[in-house]
């Protein structure tokens, strides 16, 4: 496995080390805290092959309205 060195001061190494846990490098750590970033073609081949569910697409749409509605400041759908 190829390697690469960086520099960080020491404010950032010592954030680091707090959130690494203790069984795991810190190549693990910013892997654990830094997703890759998601592959929409693979994404939308997989989804093509095996669809939600009607059931699984309105509760999707259910979360993004409440959150959107939060965010505006308007009370979620459905609530009292």
């Amino acid at each position: 496995m190829a390697t690469k060195t960086i520099t960080i001061d020491t404010e950032a190494y010592e954030r680091l080390k707090r959130k690494k846990h203790a069984n795991e490098s810190f190549s693990q750590a910013i892997k654990r805290m830094i997703q890759r970033p998601i592959d929409f073609q693979r994404w939308m081949v997989s989804i093509e092959k095996d669809p939600l569910s009607d059931k699984a697409v309105d509760a999707i749409e259910r979360v993004i309205s409440d959150r959107s509605s939060r965010r505006n400041g308007r009370r979620p759908r459905g609530a009292a």
